[in-house]
This record gives C-alpha cells, sequence and structure tokens, in this order.
C-alpha cells in the first residue's frame, strides 16, 4: 500500500484549508499506485479437514450393555466407524443410529464429506466387566488426595467410570505419591488372568500415567507391567492399562502402582512429581 503525506505549506487549494501544523495523508490502492498487482490468494475448500465427531456414551464402562451416539454439527457429512480397532475408511461401515454395545469394543470414528478433507480418527474403549468385585474389601496405602478423594476407597471397584474433566462428580482418586499400593480381598476365590485399570493422562493438568504396574498374590509377582508414560507430550485421554497376570483362581490381590520419579524435563513442570488418577480397577 502506497501512502502519500502533505503537509500544510504544500496541501492548500485542490484539497481546501486545513489547520496549521496538520498533515493530510491520502491512502491509494494497490491497484493504482504499487509497483506490483497482486492476485488474491483463496482457500481450496478440499484443503479444509473436518473437526473430529462428537460421541455421547452412557458410560464407556458397563455391565450389561451401552448406548453410543455420534454426531457432527455439518450438513451432509456422512459418519462411519468400526469396531475392532481397525482404520476407519471410506469403505467402513456408515453411521445412521445410536449402537448398542455389549461386548468390549474398541470404537474408531470418522467424518467424510465430499467437499473436505476427512476428520482424525477418534478412537475410545468402551469395555465390559465380565466380573464384579464391587463387594472386595479394599485397602489404598497411601490414601488419596484430600482435594480427589472421589467417594471413597470403593471408587475404584464401584464400576463407575469418571470422565476427562476429573473436578466433575466422584468418580476419580487423584495421588501424588512415588507408589500407591491396593489391596483386594475377595469373598472368594476368583479366576483372573487379566487386570485392567482405568487411569486418566492429563498432562496439562500434571496427570501422567503410571511409570509401572505390578500385581501379586500370596504366592508372590503373577504380572507386571512397564508404562513408557513420559517419552513425548500426548493429549488428554481415558486409558484402560491391561495387565496380564498368571491364569488361576485368587482370594486376594495386590496392586502396586508406581509413578514418574519426576516430570520429565520438556514439560513446565518438570523434576516435580506428578499426579495419577485412577477411577476403577477391572478384573477378567
Amino acid at each position: 500500500m502506497t501512502v502519500l503525506g502533505l503537509k500544510l505549506n504544500t496541501a492548500i487549494g485542490t484539497f481546501g484549508k486545513i489547520a496549521k501544523g496538520t498533515a493530510l495523508i491520502f491512502f491509494f490502492s494497490l491497484t493504482t499506485l504499487s509497483c506490483q498487482s497482486k492476485k488474491p490468494i483463496f482457500l481450496n475448500e478440499s484443503a479444509i479437514q473436518l473437526s473430529l465427531p462428537i460421541v455421547h456414551i452412557d458410560s464407556s464402562l458397563f455391565r450389561n450393555s451401552a448406548l453410543v451416539k455420534v454426531d457432527l454439527a455439518y450438513d451432509n457429512a456422512i459418519l462411519r466407524y468400526t469396531t475392532d480397532g481397525s482404520n476407519v475408511t471410506e469403505n467402513a461401515s456408515s453411521y445412521g443410529a445410536p449402537l448398542k454395545i455389549t461386548t468390549t469394543t474398541h470404537l474408531k470414528v470418522r467424518a467424510f464429506h465430499k467437499d473436505f478433507k476427512p476428520s482424525e480418527e477418534l478412537a475410545m474403549v468402551i469395555r465390559k466387566m465380565s466380573k464384579d468385585i464391587s463387594n472386595a474389601a479394599i485397602n489404598i496405602n497411601p490414601g488419596p488426595n484430600e482435594n480427589y478423594k472421589g467417594s471413597g476407597e470403593n471408587t475404584l471397584i464401584d464400576g463407575l467410570k469418571g470422565t476427562v474433566n476429573f473436578r466433575n462428580g466422584a468418580k476419580w482418586l487423584g495421588f501424588q505419591e512415588n507408589e500407591i499400593v491396593v489391596d483386594l480381598k475377595f469373598s472368594e476365590p476368583i479366576l483372573v488372568e487379566k487386570l485392567i485399570m482405568s487411569v486418566l493422562q492429563d498432562q496439562g493438568s500434571w496427570i501422567f500415567l503410571p511409570a509401572s504396574i505390578s500385581v501379586k498374590s500370596k504366592k508372590g509377582n503373577i504380572g507386571a507391567i512397564e508404562l513408557n508414560s513420559g517419552d513425548e507430550a500426548k493429549s488428554k485421554t481415558m486409558d484402560f492399562i491391561e495387565v496380564p497376570v498368571q491364569k488361576e483362581k485368587y482370594s486376594e490381590l495386590t496392586i502396586t502402582i508406581s509413578s514418574l520419579k519426576e516430570i520429565p524435563g520438556w514439560h513446565p513442570g518438570k523434576g516435580t512429581l506428578p499426579w495419577v488418577f485412577v477411577d476403577e480397577i477391572i478384573v477378567e
């Protein structure tokens, strides 16, 4: 854009009388005074990506069934999904009505539109609880932080799932400890081959996945898993961590949750002890 400035002594005449000491500035179009004309730049619709679909679910943890609704507030968008964890392509099933889920399902959803780029995939696990351990005796040492104590120790075995908003409701137990030990005693021996822990990852709130989880019985160690939870920045998610154990009937289990020793160097909270949030323990 070209700018033309005229002082009082030279500006009187064509432009009329101007008060002393002022300056007159004229802005001329690029098309008249610019040395080079520039063509307007337009964004091609095909370069615009659709936003992620929105999934509404009564509970991602259920005993009998769960109802899943998927939505995208854009006309003529087609929602496609898979329930086996495979990637969603244009050949995947088209969503038309709420999905009734009766088994553990690895759901992936994606939006398509003829004029825009498809959305990213939205992935989530909807898990069926095959065993009810809500009557088990539970002891947690040390206990959760006073600000995030859920509805007490039974929060971890009540079958109720929290959301990514950990401050909403009383579904999460929050710990800022190096190690948390959970003792479970069942009313009668139950067959177990897998322990599943539902945890939250919200690195923006200094909440990280555990570094490791180990499981013991009266016989000793029966299962463990190591997690690379602090290697890189990750989005806010709820995760089910599966720990395979020696298949057998157990009357007691001791679960040890070890946090990262410190928040890694790439994070603003580096060097401090991270939070660990757990809302449910499941056995299969």
